[in-house]
Protein backbone atom coordinates (compact mmCIF):
# COMPACT_ATOMS: atom_id res chain seq x y z
CA UNK A 1 0.00 0.00 0.00
CA UNK A 2 2.50 2.24 0.77
CA UNK A 3 4.59 2.44 -2.82
CA UNK A 4 1.31 3.02 -4.48
CA UNK A 5 0.95 6.01 -1.97
CA UNK A 6 3.77 7.51 -2.49
CA UNK A 7 3.56 6.78 -6.31
CA UNK A 8 0.32 8.87 -6.23
CA UNK A 9 2.04 11.78 -4.33
CA UNK A 10 4.52 11.81 -6.60
CA UNK A 11 2.67 12.20 -9.73
CA UNK A 12 0.69 15.15 -7.67
CA UNK A 13 3.72 16.76 -6.59
CA UNK A 14 5.00 16.69 -10.56
CA UNK A 15 1.72 17.81 -11.66
CA UNK A 16 1.84 20.72 -9.30
CA UNK A 17 5.45 21.48 -10.42
CA UNK A 18 4.91 21.71 -14.06
CA UNK A 19 1.86 23.96 -13.85
CA UNK A 20 3.80 26.35 -11.16
CA UNK A 21 6.36 26.62 -13.89
CA UNK A 22 4.38 27.11 -17.01
CA UNK A 23 2.24 29.92 -14.84
CA UNK A 24 5.57 31.67 -13.90
CA UNK A 25 7.19 31.20 -17.49
CA UNK A 26 3.95 32.96 -18.90
CA UNK A 27 4.14 35.61 -16.16
CA UNK A 28 7.41 36.69 -16.79
CA UNK A 29 7.45 40.43 -17.79
CA UNK A 30 8.64 41.80 -21.52
CA UNK A 31 8.23 38.52 -22.68
CA UNK A 32 5.67 37.09 -25.33
CA UNK A 33 3.87 33.97 -25.93
CA UNK A 34 6.37 31.16 -27.05
CA UNK A 35 5.81 28.58 -29.61
CA UNK A 36 7.11 25.18 -29.26
CA UNK A 37 10.29 26.02 -30.41
CA UNK A 38 11.02 28.54 -27.97
CA UNK A 39 11.20 31.33 -30.44
CA UNK A 40 9.28 34.86 -29.29
CA UNK A 41 5.71 35.38 -30.40
CA UNK A 42 4.71 39.17 -30.55
CA UNK A 43 0.78 40.02 -31.51
CA UNK A 44 -0.14 42.17 -34.77
CA UNK A 45 -2.35 45.40 -33.47
CA UNK A 46 -4.63 45.02 -36.31
CA UNK A 47 -6.06 41.72 -36.38
CA UNK A 48 -4.64 40.24 -33.17
CA UNK A 49 -2.46 36.96 -34.55
CA UNK A 50 0.37 36.05 -32.48
CA UNK A 51 2.84 35.32 -35.08
CA UNK A 52 6.63 34.76 -34.95
CA UNK A 53 9.32 37.29 -34.57
CA UNK A 54 11.32 35.89 -36.75
CA UNK A 55 8.51 35.72 -40.05
CA UNK A 56 6.78 39.37 -38.76
CA UNK A 57 6.61 42.55 -40.96
CA UNK A 58 8.77 44.85 -38.33
CA UNK A 59 7.85 48.90 -38.79
CA UNK A 60 9.15 51.94 -36.61
CA UNK A 61 6.01 53.78 -35.75
CA UNK A 62 6.50 56.94 -33.33
CA UNK A 63 9.33 55.71 -31.93
CA UNK A 64 8.46 52.26 -31.31
CA UNK A 65 8.84 48.77 -33.26
CA UNK A 66 5.55 47.11 -34.18
CA UNK A 67 5.09 43.99 -35.92
CA UNK A 68 2.75 42.86 -38.61
CA UNK A 69 1.66 39.54 -40.30
CA UNK A 70 0.99 40.78 -43.57
CA UNK A 71 0.79 44.07 -45.54
CA UNK A 72 -2.66 44.31 -45.55
CA UNK A 73 -3.04 44.75 -41.88
CA UNK A 74 0.10 47.03 -41.62
CA UNK A 75 -2.06 49.13 -44.41
CA UNK A 76 -5.44 49.02 -42.48
CA UNK A 77 -3.36 49.92 -38.95
CA UNK A 78 -1.54 52.69 -40.95
CA UNK A 79 -4.84 53.86 -42.24
CA UNK A 80 -6.69 53.42 -39.14
CA UNK A 81 -4.23 55.55 -37.31
CA UNK A 82 -3.67 58.17 -39.51
CA UNK A 83 -7.63 59.24 -39.43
Amino acid sequence: MRPLRFLIWLIIGGAFYWAMRELLRSASPGRGPRNGEGEEMVRDPQCGVYIPVTSALRRRMRGETVYFCSRQCEEAYHNKSSV
